[in-house]
């Protein structure tokens, strides 16, 4: 397994679903959600309720295409964005950040993370809260296709 970045484009069940479904048509693009994925099999991000935190290896399967997309990073330095999940590990989910994308004049959350923002920090964006999935996704592309191997 490489490092990577794993898009969701799918819906949860319940409730979630909701706000996946949400999601999407608000910032009128494919995803909801966006993990990293590392060499080892954990995969890191921020959640609803949660907060930032690691998964365990292989605990959420990120083979299936029709729910995830997927973005190699080995060109990026894995090991740096392990080490800002680590130094950022538990601090809470910012239901401000997320606001702040549907009314424009709340500001983010300096002290919690959304997906988006800690994964985009994690792999060297600067003003990573101004990251929605989908924006994440289209500039992380274009970072992974212009970067040389």
């Amino acid at each position: 397994m490489t490092f990577q970045a794993a898009f969701f484009k799918g819906h949860s069940a319940g409730i979630m679903g909701l706000f996946d479904i949400a999601d999407h048509a608000w910032m009128e693009g494919e995803f909801s959600h966006v993990e990293l994925v590392f060499s080892d099999g954990r995969s890191a991000s921020a959640v609803a309720g949660v907060g930032v935190r690691f998964t365990a290896p292989g605990s959420i399967d990120f083979t299936d295409t029709t729910q995830w997309e997927l973005v190699d990073l080995s060109m990026l330095d894995e090991q740096a964005a392990i080490d800002c999940f680590d130094k950022n590990l538990g601090k809470g989910y910012s239901y401000r950040g997320d606001l702040h994308f549907i009314i424009g004049f709340v500001e983010h959350d300096k002290n919690d993370d959304f997906c988006s923002e800690i994964c985009a920090y994690a792999t060297g964006f600067e003003q990573a809260w101004r990251f929605d999935p989908n924006s994440f996704y289209v500039a992380l592309k274009r970072v992974v296709q212009a970067t040389p191997v």
